[in-house]
């Protein structure tokens, strides 16, 4: 989710040039669960797809070899938050074929009417991770999306913001001492569930009305704190290496790697006491993206190969749908994913099984959706003031 691009332009760009011949060293055979990587045999050829995505997402290099290799075009808008990409859609239904839609929301847009069930017999790709991600993708028993990326979204400090030793209790956040130094993203699926936590709330995605009323008392308690809201991966990641922000809830992991390269170090737990919200970013194909036959498809499936989603991890330090063993893997190093590179992410972390994925507090659809965006909305407008 969301989700920079100027730090790895270099990496991105140089790995690019060799991803056609990675494609064909790794025999074509290499999707992120043993799909092919030509992954459509070029169906929709002559089509264009307009996609609504994610900074670090979806490189335009990569994108100009998915065009030659298939004879799709792609142009892609990045959007801010999962509010933002929903009004989008919902403004201009037939403008977009396929969005990257964030775990929450997909009942609204099944409500309106904006996508459509996945073909499952399409799908190449055999995802193998540890959570039941079509858990937040599917209505009505119908699943309307394919995973592309997963991560958590952890408390976060600079090394040199005067705290010490490893906060693990989201209270800290309030602490008057950081008044107008936390930083927080805008978006309500993502930040209420972990303000919800804050306030003691077991369950944050089901709430009866005194737990509602709890969050909102915990919320308003909040804006103090913050000297404004961010949006999108590249302006939180700024926000902490200019030191504007010392402490916050971090919207993706990898703005740790994107800090480093600013000359901070900034530092995360996975293991704060209440619980750690996680999240997923998943392709849904539009009614417009569908009218264009299996193209779609076939761009879905491309960018679940190994190679892709190998070098999507190298250059943006997500997690995307790779397991260790395929992140550790001849063909993932081929595609440019190194040791180190692998470690900033939370790839290692999965090993740990079950004990692992039962702490992560996955994004569930909410009813009362709406109201968390009203609440929200009266939330931000007292921000800095």
């Amino acid at each position: 989710m969301s989700h920079s691009r100027s730090w790895r332009r270099a990496l991105a760009a140089a790995t690019a040039l060799s991803m056609t011949a990675v494609l064909a060293a790794c025999g074509g055979s290499s999707s992120s669960g043993g799909g092919s990587s030509s992954s459509g045999g070029g169906s929709g050829e002559g089509q264009t797809l307009n996609v609504l995505s994610w900074e670090t997402y979806h490189d335009k290099a990569w994108l100009d070899e998915f065009t030659k290799e298939t004879g799709i075009k792609v142009n892609v808008v990045n959007v801010g938050s999962p509010d933002e990409m929903f009004a989008k859609v919902k403004s201009n239904p037939d403008q977009w074929d396929i969005a990257l839609a964030t775990a929450g929301w997909f009942s609204n847009y099944v409500k309106e009417g904006l996508i459509v069930p996945i073909d499952e017999s399409k799908v190449k790709a055999d995802i193998k991770l540890g959570f039941d991600w079509k858990a937040a993708t599917s209505v009505d028993g119908k699943n309307y999306g394919v995973l592309y990326n997963w991560g958590d979204q952890p408390l976060a400090w600079l090394s040199d913001s005067g705290y010490t030793g490893e906060p693990n209790d989201w209270s800290v956040l309030w602490d008057p001492k950081y008044k107008g130094k936390v930083s927080v993203f805008d978006d309500p699926t993502s930040v209420l569930p972990m303000i919800a936590l804050a306030a003691g709330i077991k369950d944050p995605y089901h709430l009866d009305d005194a737990q509602f009323q709890q969050m909102s008392d915990k919320l308003m308690a909040l804006r103090p704190q913050i000297k404004r809201l961010t949006s999108g991966f590249n302006d939180q990641t700024d926000q902490f290496a200019t030191g504007e922000a010392s402490i916050g809830y971090l919207n993706n992991i990898a703005s740790v790697g994107a800090v480093a390269k600013k000359g901070k170090e900034l530092k995360v737990s996975n293991t704060v006491t209440q619980g750690v919200p996680a999240w997923s970013d998943n392709y849904a194909i539009t009614k417009a993206g569908a009218a264009k036959g299996d193209a779609a498809y076939t761009f879905i499936n491309y960018t679940e190969t190994l190679p892709w989603q190998a070098r999507f991890v190298s250059a943006s330090g997500n997690n995307g749908t790779l397991t260790y063993e395929q992140a550790t893997s001849a063909d993932a190093t081929k595609a440019g994913l190194t040791k180190d590179q692998l470690d900033a992410t939370l790839i290692p972390a999965t090993q740990q099984g079950d004990s692992f994925w039962k702490a992560m507090l996955f994004f569930q659809t909410v009813d009362d959706l709406d109201k968390r965006v009203a609440l929200w909305n009266e939330f931000k407008l007292g921000i800095g003031s």
